[in-house]
């Protein structure tokens, strides 16, 4: 298949890459009222089980349904391809206000944004899975577990701080998947536009699509037993109601040509029910952007034995004879500090780079760009890392240090809660007489809350002798 010039008009793609062992599985109902039940097994003929797929809510915040669709869709899961992999066990998200605005509700209804997120977050997966993993490799994974938590404004964060602003903290299965499992690039913008049961179609369909691409067929098939199964949606038994049911669900992508044509062929599913195979003709849409967003165009190879700099122009899209042009004409520090501002708007997706990021560089170099703003160089981004890391580390051992503290201070009180009357008469002595001078004299003159306070002490610090805790000496 040919494929289509890259200035065909459609706008520039704002690409988030979705996990492919998860987000083929659903979650939420897209339903606004009522209730999905997610249960979906997959046997063999034999009758061994290879897929299982459970998910139950939680009573008090309910099923999560749209809004705690688009929350994962649009706002974590764009959040997830920004901060890479592999992907840390905090991420944070934004302000309430952010996230509602993120996901296209308004700030108004930042509560029932934060419901939305307690639904996701307590959304209990039970499965049995396989996936496909980066390295190829045919994965396995049994999950009881939710993907993620969720930490809002002032609330404490797993590292001990109080949270600035709305956090998830992900499950470790969630992790691994995320770190592993094969990505599929999905049109952000695009996505936004969509209502649910048409962006679900979005995201179930880009399978079948990539793959029909791929292998140079101009369409795709998909079954309606299950889409209804993955979506989640009711499956309708009757043509009628089908055909009335997918027409909404197909309309968005028909009216923007991501496909342009859609065939049923009837057939049945293995229990002899009615199903349909759809049959999608892809439009100029999916045609142009599934190819613009898998790949970026063809690098070519830097002449051999060319210069560290001339490589690194080559390997950001800057051709090899323009490339050993810059290097001649432009001191290397200079094209060293270009190539780090614009690895540092790559890194921020940056909508400057969006048309021709190529482009961009190279203007950058011959117009002499002034510095993006916010733009902080290569050496103090890396000093003010190691600052961060240093502060890290700092914290890291003063919470080292405060819950060592704690659980001395739990074994003296254990220890002492356990004793005898005797023999707590017996400790205080032997504290007080293996107590310094001053201690003593605290112990047995002045007030009495003093003194106690001064027992106790000595007590402790005894105790935690005996016991071989630090501190004793």
């Amino acid at each position: 298949m040919k494929r289509p010039s890259r200035s065909t008009g459609l706008t520039p793609l704002d690409v988030i890459r979705v996990e492919t062992a998860l987000s083929r599985y659903p979650v939420h109902r897209l339903a606004k009222h009522g209730m999905a039940d997610i249960a979906i097994r997959e046997a063999t003929a034999d009758g061994e089980l290879t897929l299982r797929w459970e998910v139950s809510h939680n009573s008090r915040f309910g099923q999560p349904g749209p809004l705690a669709y688009k929350l994962d869709t649009l706002v974590i899961n764009r959040k997830l391809e920004a901060v890479g992999r592999p992907v840390p066990r905090v991420v944070r998200l934004g302000s309430l206000r952010e996230v509602a605005e993120a996901a296209g509700t308004g700030e108004g209804n930042a509560m029932k944004v934060k419901r939305a997120l307690y639904q996701n977050a307590s959304a209990f997966i039970t499965a049995r899975i396989r996936y496909r993993s980066t390295d190829g490799a045919q994965r396995s994974m049994e999950i009881g577990s939710s993907r993620y938590g969720v930490v809002f404004n002032g609330e404490t964060l797993p590292d001990g701080r109080s949270a600035d602003a709305v956090h998830i903290v992900l499950n470790d299965f969630y992790r691994e998947i995320l770190d592993t499992a094969l990505v599929r690039p999905l049109d952000y913008e695009y996505l936004r536009e969509l209502p649910p049961a048409a962006q679900r179609w979005y995201e179930l369909a880009s399978y079948q699509v990539y793959a029909a691409i791929r292998n140079g067929r101009p369409r795709a098939r998909l079954s309606y037993a299950e889409f209804c199964r993955h979506a989640p949606q009711t499956r309708c038994l009757e043509w009628d109601r089908a055909r009335r049911q997918m027409a909404k669900v197909h309309a968005p992508h028909l009216r923007s040509g991501y496909i342009a044509a859609v065939e049923f062929e009837p057939t049945a599913d293995r229990e002899g029910r009615p199903d349909w195979s759809m049959i999608y003709t892809l439009g100029p849409k999916a045609l142009g952007r599934v190819l613009e967003s898998e790949a970026a165009p063809p690098v070519a190879d830097p002449p051999a034995g060319s210069s560290p700099i001339v490589a690194a122009l080559v390997a950001r899209g800057i051709t090899p004879a323009t490339a050993a042009t810059l290097a001649e004409a432009h001191a290397a520090d200079k094209l060293a500090a270009k190539l780090d501002a614009f690895d540092w708007l790559v890194g921020r997706k940056d909508k400057a780079l969006k048309r021709n990021p190529a482009g961009w560089l190279y203007r950058a170099i011959v117009d002499d760009f002034a510095p993006p703003p916010g733009y902080i160089g290569k050496a103090e981004r890396e000093r003010l890392r190691q600052v961060e890391r240093e502060r890290f580390h700092r914290e890291d051992e003063d919470r080292q240090g405060r819950a060592r503290a704690r659980e001395g201070a739990d074994a003296v009180r254990t220890f002492w809660v356990r004793l005898s009357p005797e023999d707590r008469q017996r400790i205080e002595g032997e504290a007080i007489a293996a107590a310094d001078a001053e201690t003593r004299a605290s112990c047995a003159a002045g007030p009495p809350a003093l003194r106690r306070l001064a027992v106790a002490a000595a007590r402790d610090a005894h105790i935690r002798a005996l016991l071989g805790l630090p501190g004793s000496a």
